[in-house]
């Protein structure tokens, strides 16, 4: 992108403070190429591509594993918030769906012909779209879908989640298209661009964010009725991810890696370390993220901590279930390598939360929580555990009456 490289002094740059540190490329053991990557933790990851692929890694990245599901390309992977279930949708209008952490991952059914993008509106709600107008939403966390058609002639890119009934879709030629009644049907809605709309992220009903080729980012704070160009002619592409309304990054072309601060009022190129088209991009945490792309590409961001640092620290967090399953009672066991704040929760299969265990501050060290299972009907679910909103680990346990 020579016309990037020629202007970069054009556009105001923002002191980056915190997020001052740099990216570096991790080994990937591919070069397939990657097109989408979601983290559950700073240290449990996965990246998905080209025919089937799918990474993962326990340790932030330094090693990845390799494994193959079906022959269709892997085009998105998103885990609900409460990072108990993971939906992936290929190219061929499938979809797979872990309950387990990523350990098993199940081939389900969406109605649709080819999907290019997951993004889930709550632990229960997802929704998927892709081309000749293909779009499916979940009620039940990826369980079952419901097809519906958006009416475009346009090739889908990217799809934003509200809610149950409310979703937007990004096309090609800069065309949006939004339903408010569950995807029955889809108004078109004007972006100001025709540029191809790759990604989007919405917070609640009222501001989004939407990057597009040719150094496009769309972002609205009015619930979608006017949309404005943020990227100041210098930032977009492919992938965006946002931690809140203001502090996001954007990936594209030739290894560029933006991020704002304020909402796109400023921006700054990072160096990514890397000259290979990125894809998309995740941050788990504020001091955590990773970016994917071309021929096996992985870069890592990195605030403090290596990778080698933060796994150690998530495993510090030894979470264990006993006995597992579970009848009438078991303990929750769990170390905390530093004082702080500590949530425990315990999800089902559908990611609803079925019980919290403790939320607030602990000493570090050895900790044990009773779980009353005698409550919970007989099933799978997940125990999650959180220590000041960074290292998260995940056990899951079953409950047999």
């Amino acid at each position: 992108m020579p016309s990037l490289r020629l202007s970069l002094f054009a556009l105001p740059f923002l002191a980056v403070g915190a997020h001052a540190q740099s990216w570096a490329p991790q080994t990937s053991g591919t070069t397939a190429d990657l097109d989408d990557v979601h983290f559950v933790s700073e240290t449990t990851g996965y990246a998905v591509g080209d025919v089937g692929l799918l990474l993962a890694t326990a340790d932030g990245g330094t090693t990845w594993t390799t494994r193959t599901l079906g022959n269709d390309d892997l085009e998105g992977i998103a885990f609900n918030p409460a990072a108990t279930v993971g939906v992936i949708v290929t190219d061929d209008g499938g979809a797979y769906r872990t309950v387990d952490g990523g350990v098993t991952w199940t081939a389900v059914s969406t109605g649709a012909g080819d999907l290019r993008d997951v993004e889930w509106a709550s632990n229960t709600v997802v929704w998927a779209a892709g081309r000749d107008g293909d779009a499916a939403v979940s009620t039940d966390a990826g369980a079952t879908w419901t097809y519906h058609n958006t009416g475009s002639a346009e090739r889908t890119e990217s799809v934003g989640a509200v809610s149950a009934t409310e979703a937007w879709v990004g096309n090609r030629e800069g065309e949006l298209r939004h339903t408010t009644n569950g995807g029955a049907t889809w108004a078109p809605v004007a972006s100001g661009t025709t540029r191809d709309l790759n990604d989007m992220q919405f917070f609640a009903a009222t501001t989004a964010y939407v990057v597009g080729n040719g150094e496009v980012v769309l972002k609205t704070t009015d619930g979608g009725t006017s949309w404005a160009d943020v990227s100041g002619s210098q930032v977009g592409d492919d992938g965006l991810f946002f931690r809140d309304v203001n502090t996001g990054w954007v990936v594209g072309d030739a290894g560029s890696i933006w991020f704002t601060s304020t909402g796109g009022t400023t921006w700054a190129l990072q160096p990514s370390g890397t000259s290979a088209d990125l894809h998309a991009v995740h941050f788990p945490t504020a001091s955590a993220g990773w970016a994917v792309g071309t021929g096996g590409t992985i870069v890592r961001f990195s605030s403090g901590a290596t990778a080698a640092e933060a796994g150690a620290g998530a495993a510090a967090l030894a979470l264990r279930v006993a006995p597992n399953p579970a009848r009438d009672a078991a303990v929750v066991s769990f170390t905390l390598p530093a004082a702080g704040r500590a949530t425990v929760g315990v999800y089902d299969a559908l990611g609803r939360q079925v019980a919290l265990l403790h939320d607030g501050t602990l000493a570090a060290g050895p900790h044990t929580l009773a779980l009353d299972a005698a409550r919970l009907p007989t099933g799978a679910y997940v125990v999650r555990a959180t220590a000041d909103g960074a290292l998260v680990a995940l056990r899951r346990v079953t409950v047999a009456h």
